[in-house]
């Protein structure tokens, strides 16, 4: 399994992990940076999460990151690791290939040493979030079978279709939390109300009852 190559060159160039829990593996760094890999999720096997600390001022975010302003979305096992604290922003970053796990392995190393992060780009196209078995694995979209957007409210802008089509390609057509795929929905990460975009980024797909539980933790 991939996920398992991730763990495993994170600890051949950090060490022993600070914290492992059933759900996460956790390399702490000082008091204001950790590193943590899911170990629950995703369900594929070509693909692994890893969270990181949001990076300070204007440096630069990986392309293949997803961004978390605040706890909204966020995985609880995180908390607990050096600036990745209840309340703080973080980054979720989807590693699907060795040259994105090697690009991964620079920027911690420079995050933790507090130099200048480098430019972390994507190797693989923006369609499929699937890495190098993209082809082998690749979820034809059936547009038929996607959740219709929500009726538009006023002052507030549709999701691009093709925004649609590519949250729903990276999330396999399940929702996020729990892998249903009955009553999706497209949920706003950082909600509309609260300055969140119509970006992948801040999009993710939602079955009807996470997203009311997530409603009701707001």
């Amino acid at each position: 399994m991939f996920k398992e190559q991730v763990i495993d060159r994170i600890a051949s160039e950090f060490g022993s992990p600070s914290r492992e829990t059933e759900k996460v593996i956790a390399w702490d760094f000082g008091r204001s940076h950790g590193v943590v890999v899911q170990k629950d999720q995703p369900n594929k096997d070509d693909f692994a999460f890893v969270w990181l600390p949001y990076p300070p001022g204007s440096e630069p975010i990986p392309e293949i990151a997803l961004e978390y302003t605040a706890e909204t979305g966020r995985h609880s096992n995180t908390y607990p690791s050096p600036g990745l604290e209840r309340g703080k922003p973080a980054l979720k970053l989807i590693i699907a290939s060795s040259e994105e796990l090697d690009d991964l392995i620079v920027y911690v190393k420079a995050f933790k040493s507090f130099k200048p992060l480098p430019k972390f780009k994507a190797s693989r196209t923006p369609e499929s979030h699937l890495g190098p078995l993209a082809e082998k694995s690749l979820i034809r979209v059936d547009t038929a079978a996607m959740p219709k957007p929500m009726p538009i409210k006023p002052r507030r802008e549709a999701i691009p279709r093709a925004v649609q089509r590519e949250v729903w390609q990276r999330d396999g057509g399940k929702c996020v939390e729990c892998s249903s795929n009955a009553k999706l929905c497209f949920d706003h990460i950082v909600p509309f109300s609260k300055g969140g975009s119509n970006t992948v980024r801040n999009i993710q797909l939602l079955c009807e009852r996470c997203n009311l539980s997530k409603g009701n933790r707001l």
